[in-house]
């Protein structure tokens, strides 16, 4: 079927998400100029994923701090997080139209985008998996944009048993820093088939990484070796 992909791409081609520009072949949702103007995020601590303050932007820039203040105030279980862009327009408009207007297409090609930035800089692992939704979430919202991010980062859909979220609990967005902590308290649960494994989750927006961090517990309550943690955006709080 390569063929008819591309004869639709000869008369139809894609188009760069911003400018409407053509894209070439190898670009994915954005031409290579619009491409340079993304919000990448310049300097972050690879501990915990904590933004660090921008008067450092210049002394550290495009290098990431193994550790930071942030981590002696939480145990993180997670062993190491990988961010890419800053939770800033368009990357926020996107998650946003993922979220609200149900865009499964740009869900799907973020995470192509995701993989080809990133495919050089991250661990091998053993288990790719999206963060979980509750039940009664997956069901209000009839879809997890991590689920669907992590289809296009793999190219197959995700074999997603391996974590549940087992406790419904109230949107993270509604509470104050430390609520955030309390509220998504064993709301996981791992299967023990992750044991000695290596993991990379993936989500689509990190902010205080509290429930990455319950998600990454769970997992190493039953045995995990590692767990990595890989987020398309970090916002801060």
């Amino acid at each position: 079927m390569k063929w008819f992909k591309n004869f639709l791409h000869f008369f139809f081609p894609e188009s760069c998400k911003i400018c409407q520009k053509p894209l070439k072949d190898e670009e994915i949702l954005v031409c290579g100029n619009c491409f340079k103007g993304l919000p990448f995020i310049k300097i972050y601590c690879s501990r915990c994923g904590n933004p660090l303050e921008e008067a450092l932007i210049d002394y550290l820039l495009n290098k990431s701090i193994s550790y930071c203040s942030y981590c002696e105030r939480q145990k993180f279980y997670f062993d190491k997080v990988f961010i890419v862009f800053s939770y800033k327009s368009p990357i926020s408009d996107w998650i946003n139209e993922i979220k609200f207007g149900k865009d499964f297409v740009l869900a799907y090609k973020l995470g192509i985008l995701l993989k080809q930035i990133m495919k050089e800089k991250l661990p091998e692992v053993d288990l790719i998996i999206p963060l979980p939704l509750s039940l009664k979430r997956l069901r209000e919202r009839g879809f997890n944009q991590s689920f669907l991010i992590t289809w296009g980062f793999l190219g197959k859909k995700p074999f997603d048993k391996f974590l549940h979220r087992i406790l419904h609990t109230k949107p993270q967005a509604e509470l104050s820093q430390k609520e955030r902590w309390k509220n998504v308290k064993n709301a996981f649960l791992a299967k023990d088939e992750v044991k000695e494994k290596s993991i990379l989750i993936i989500d689509d927006v990190m902010t205080t990484g509290a429930t990455l961090n319950e998600a990454s517990k769970a997992l190493k309550r039953k045995g995990a070796d590692k767990v990595y943690v890989l987020a398309l955006a970090r916002s801060t709080f």
